[in-house]
């Protein structure tokens, strides 16, 4: 039998024998995955030569935008492009999603890339010479930009997987803009469909264009980024009579403006002033000509919020509101609040690592610090499930989003694909150190005791 004993001649246990054997075991998995390749400056160069095909890959896109879980050409000349570059390529998730596995020189860990598809029905007014064929629809948002990102990020990573320290895996997603009814988004449909499994997706990336940026900026913070959007649907019933005799009937019209600004008072009066909220009512609709007292209203808006107490809060609040009007005003009433999406939260440790390579890539001066954004982002159903990060990428000064005149300048095209690839390698290079590897407990340990420990054990 053979003994083993510690420098000070203490005879070592059977635990203390196998803690340094995980201790080993570990220090070999790290090691196994560091290499020579200098990926950057790989990646940098070849995003810069495959620049002209990026926009010629944009620019189709643009062309034929297609709205939510209708992205069937889109989806089909992803699919193609993928297939062609050697990739696993599932389709048909949630719908009209892609699923692409590139698996580098080993298969774990697995890190996830996300681009979304969808187009917005806004006939565009911007005069480019690609613009939309489609009547009623454009890229508004920049989602065209996003899947031409991806690909070639797809592209400059197959080229060098067998340097590659792990699995990354590209999810191309329909309908992040939302349905019109508040369905799930394609989001939901992709996970419920089994988006983050075989492989396991631990980590995932994304990224959004932002207008009044420089392109070559990004913007990103830590914890919430963007907020939990709810769909409100409200229908006010009264009863019809003469205009002549409004005391005979109902008003559904007078109801819905009192209900509108008592709305208000819920986030300036009932909501905690430090808590960012908006509330909005965007669409109204109601009557049948300008002497007939209205006996139904339909309003549809929208609640943004950073956390879920406060969401609740105002739910409640509005919910209150509509009930004094039933009683006050003798209206009945239909409402539905429902949750959209959860806001977009970064991981703090991949925030902090993908930072500070971000420094690297671009310089302290276009990495940015911003304050949470109402705006929303399927890509939190990703980011409330596994560890995550998003980012902005500063798309020029060419319009707002959701707006008929909006365009990103394609110099972004260059960044994107570099941004997105690097901010891969990084985590999969990275995850031994990082909280959502395979072997969490070797991770307890390691950090925490050190060799002279595990030998007095």
């Amino acid at each position: 039998m053979i003994e083993v004993h510690s420098k000070g001649g203490k005879k070592l246990n059977k635990k203390a024998i196998i803690l340094l054997g995980l201790l080993v075991m570990t220090i070999f998995s790290y090691s196994a995955i560091v290499t020579d390749f200098d990926f950057y400056s790989y990646i940098r160069e070849k995003s810069e030569a495959y620049f002209p095909e990026a926009v010629q890959l944009r620019r189709h896109f643009h062309l034929s935008p297609e709205p939510c879980f209708k992205e069937n050409e889109t989806s089909k000349f992803i699919a193609d492009y993928l297939k062609k570059l050697g990739l696993e390529v599932h389709t048909g998730i949630g719908g009209t999603g892609i699923k692409a596995i590139l698996k580098g020189k080993q298969d774990h860990p697995v890190v996830g890339i996300r681009a979304d598809m969808d187009a917005l029905p806004i006939q565009e007014n911007t005069g480019l010479e690609f613009q939309s064929l489609n009547k009623g629809y454009m890229h508004a948002c920049g989602h065209d930009a996003h899947i031409a990102n991806g690909l070639i990020a797809a592209k400059i990573l197959s080229q060098i997987k067998e340097h590659i320290p792990g699995t990354i895996v590209f999810v191309f997603q329909p309908c992040e803009e939302g349905t019109p009814d508040g369905s799930p988004t394609g989001a939901e449909r992709m996970i419920k469909e089994g988006v983050l499994q075989n492989p396991s997706i631990q980590a995932m990336v994304g990224l959004h264009v932002l207008p009044d940026y420089p392109v070559g900026t990004v913007i990103f913070k830590e914890g919430p980024l963007m907020a939990n959007v709810a769909s409100v649907f409200i229908t006010i019933f009264g009863k019809s009579s003469h205009g002549a005799f409004p005391h005979e009937g109902i008003d559904a019209i007078y109801a819905a403006a009192s209900a509108i600004n008592q709305f208000q008072a819920v986030i300036s009066r009932i909501k905690d002033p430090k808590e960012q909220a908006v509330l909005t009512i965007g669409k109204i609709s109601g009557g049948v000509r300008q002497n007939v007292i209205a006996d139904r209203v339909e309003m549809e808006g929208t609640v943004r919020t950073f956390s879920f107490e406060t969401q609740s809060l105002i739910e409640k609040g509005m919910e209150c509101v509509l009930k004094a009007l039933e009683i006050s005003l003798g209206i009945s009433y239909r409402f539905d609040f429902n949750r959209a999406s959860q806001f977009v939260k970064n991981d703090p440790a991949l925030t902090r690592l993908l930072q500070s390579l971000f420094k690297k890539l671009l310089g302290d001066d276009h990495v940015l610090t911003t304050s949470p954004l109402a705006i929303g982002e399927d890509f939190s159903s990703y980011s409330h499930r596994i560890p995550s990060f998003f980012f902005f990428l500063g798309a020029g000064n060419h319009g707002k989003l959701h707006n008929p005149t909006f365009f990103v300048e394609e110099k972004i095209l260059q960044y994107g694909p570099m941004l997105l690839a690097c901010s891969a390698v990084e985590i999969l290079t990275h995850t031994p150190q990082m909280v959502f590897t395979k072997t969490p407990l070797l991770i307890t340990f390691v950090p925490c005791i050190s060799l002279q420990d595990v030998l007095l054990f």
